[in-house]
């Protein structure tokens, strides 16, 4: 019953088959730096199996100074972020297509066959504690909050998980759109709510204990003569800042929303499918062009766009300091200003698309390409490079 994704047609927007001659439009060249900033990459390291032709986002979990990947054939692995060595790697044998999620004991990890599983790790080594098998493909990250988990499918059912033994506590529903993108976004979860967001343009909150609805919004609603114009995906990852909840869509609208109630606080017309990273004035998204947008948080009027980046397939932006950094299609990183998008610092620690959102941890910068390479990169002098680079662990 996969009917219902669209595993993209439109290649305007993600890689398009290697039968299917490319028809959207040519990137833009990359233009020169005037006096760029120091970057450089700290270290590099293979992390297993990527999905060089699939749109997947397999985003790595960052806790401390450790990252946790998953890669498509089921190795979770955990590296330190200062040296890039591997502390261990279990091989699951799940089919993932999205990264994982965890907290200070425990990770979670699912398939795209609808596995569930939570792992216990420490230090030394991880092990499965239990696996649970839904009805659906899973294709965003789970949440694990407390002593729940809670996963969306493509279905368009959220399912709220026992932590502990993995058992079914309640699942809701809403209809799923004939036509729709490929991947989801996954729950905002608070002490009280299980927020998601759904392919129909609607963004509903819903009771932790229980799973009634608490409120529920129409984000965006569909235009256009045609299915694909009609696409409102709520797939980009939305974030909650003071109370307040900043969600865009795709052919849709950027809004505010308060938490408590749904109420919209302010909208405009803005179409991505990309998370966004917000700070105390400003939300930075990248938008369905690959332009970068800083947005006020109070009104929703725009600060700046960058437009330089036209069709080169950005990530979602993620905050350094004073600066902004995405990636591209070609394994380029870039840092542009906060203040005003400009372009300081540029670096290639790829020759392939990264999809994932940029991470960071310190003063340290975290992608992982296609492929399943991590690059950690960063603007501090004082921090030294491993003596190894490129490392293939396992054989």
């Amino acid at each position: 019953m996969k009917f219902y994704r669209l595993l993209f047609i439109v290649s305007i927007f993600f890689v398009a088959a290697c039968s299917t001659p490319d028809n959207s439009e040519p990137p833009a060249p990359l233009t020169d730096i005037q006096s760029p900033q120091y970057v450089k990459l700290l270290w590099s390291q293979d992390s297993g199996k990527g999905a060089v032709n699939k749109y997947i986002d397999m985003q790595p979990f960052i806790l401390g100074n450790k990252i946790y990947t998953i890669d498509t054939e089921g190795t979770i692995s955990r590296f330190d972020s200062s040296s890039g060595q591997v502390d261990w790697f279990l091989e699951s044998g799940l089919s993932a297509i999205n990264g994982l999620t965890g907290d200070q004991s425990s990770l979670v990890a699912t398939s795209r066959n609808g596995e569930v599983t939570l792992l216990d790790y420490n230090d030394k080594s991880i092990k499965q504690r239990w696996k649970q098998q839904l009805k659906s493909e899973i294709r965003t990250k789970a949440v694990l909050h407390g002593k729940q988990v809670f996963v969306r499918t493509v279905d368009g059912k959220v399912t709220a998980l026992d932590a502990g033994n993995g058992e079914i506590q309640w699942a809701v529903s809403r209809r799923v759109p004939a036509l729709s993108l490929t991947g989801s976004s996954y729950p905002l979860v608070t002490d009280e709510l299980v927020i998601s967001g759904f392919d129909n343009g609607k963004l509903v909150a819903f009771n932790r204990d229980n799973g009634s609805t608490v409120w529920e919004n129409t984000v965006s609603t569909p235009k256009g003569r045609t299915e694909i114009e009609r696409l409102v995906d709520l797939d980009g990852q939305f974030v909650q800042r003071d109370s307040i909840i900043y969600i865009s869509s795709f052919h849709g609208d950027l809004v505010a929303l308060t938490l408590n109630g749904g109420q919209v606080l302010w909208s405009r017309k803005f179409s991505s499918f990309q998370a966004m990273d917000a700070d105390e004035e400003a939300l930075y998204l990248t938008d369905d062009k690959s332009h970068v947008w800083s947005i006020d948080r109070r009104t929703g009027s725009a600060f700046w766009k960058q437009d330089i980046f036209n069709a080169r397939k950005l990530t979602a932006p993620r905050v350094i300091g004073d600066k902004i950094v995405v990636a591209d299609l070609e394994g380029f990183i870039h840092l542009l200003a906060k203040s005003d998008g400009r372009v300081l610092a540029r670096i290639q620690p790829s020759d392939v698309r990264y999809i994932a959102q940029p991470d960071i941890i310190d003063t340290k910068i975290v992608l992982l390409d296609i492929s399943g390479q991590i690059a950690v990169v960063t603007q501090d002098k004082t921090l030294p490079s491993p003596h190894f680079s490129n490392i293939k662990f396992r054989q």
